[in-house]
């Protein structure tokens, strides 16, 4: 479990279709760019800004490994932090779909499914998003549920540079507890 139990847990009952969680901003700045491609993805467009002038990119871009270790702090700030996560058992698919540069702004606004945090700043060129696509209560133990979610980050063009479908599995409230529903229908 992530958070204590206190009245602003987020339990698998509070999930819900639809739901949006939206958070504040990380600048991606060369040097973090440079020291997670020398740790992690130690390829030249990561590394090397000289190299990566001359290659198909035209510049130094983020490893898609980085992006999405920045993507889920920014999920863990929005809502898991205070959730009643049990664990994650993998993602159903990552897509790295276009090139994040030095400077850009990782980030959004709270809104929606209370996602909290910070705005983002003016300017911001990257927004990142988290929809709740499906919730479905476990038919073996029902003291907890599956949730599915889409999450994106979104470029100042509109452009998803990255996609995840993740899936994690959340207590149920207790009983006791007040419950707000999710609808799952107990599937």
């Amino acid at each position: 479990m992530t958070a204590p139990d206190s009245p602003d847990t987020l339990y698998f009952d509070d999930f819900a279709p639809g739901m949006v969680f939206e958070w504040g901003g990380i600048t991606v700045s060369e040097e973090s760019i440079v020291a997670f491609g020398r740790e992690f993805d130690p390829v030249a467009i990561h590394t090397d800004p000289a190299a990566a002038a001359r290659g198909e990119f035209g510049g130094l871009i983020a490893s898609g490994w980085q992006l999405a270790a920045l993507m889920q702090r920014m999920q863990y700030e929005s809502y898991i932090r205070r959730s009643a996560l049990i664990a994650s058992p993998g993602v159903d698919g990552l897509d790295f779909l276009r090139p994040v540069r030095p400077g850009d702004r990782l980030g959004g606004g709270g809104r929606g499914g209370g996602g909290g945090g910070p705005p983002a700043a003016p300017g911001a060129r990257l927004a990142r998003r988290v929809g709740v696509v499906e919730c479905r209560r476990s038919r073996k133990r029902a003291d907890r549920g599956l949730v599915r979610v889409l999450a994106h980050l979104v470029n100042q063009d509109g452009e998803t540079v990255l996609e995840k479908r993740g899936k994690s599995y959340f207590r149920a409230r207790p009983a006791g507890n007040g419950s707000t529903g999710n609808g799952s229908g107990g599937a």
